[in-house]
């Protein structure tokens, strides 16, 4: 099994807008992609704030999140870890 995580770090005052997005974009069309078959979102409301998005593949990810518009996010990075 392979784990994506996608982390990003939220524009002050946007942290509602930024689970709306991966909840009704981001989460939809990982799991439209095939080989994935699971996805979590997790968020940290510290200093920054930040939502992450793990998913769960059974295939090597041929997938890319994006950033939402509207500077809802200031920067975010992924990448992905094989069980062992």
């Amino acid at each position: 099994m392979i784990v994506r995580i996608w982390e990003a770090t939220v524009s002050p005052g946007r942290l509602d807008d930024a689970l709306a997005w991966v909840r009704h974009d981001l989460i939809p069309r990982a799991l439209g992609t095939e080989g994935c078959f699971s996805a979590e979102m997790l968020k940290s409301e510290g200093d920054p704030l930040r939502v992450m998005l793990l998913t769960r593949w059974d295939t090597p990810p041929r997938f890319e999140e994006g950033m939402p518009g509207d500077d809802v996010c200031e920067r975010a990075r992924a990448g992905h870890f094989e069980t062992v």
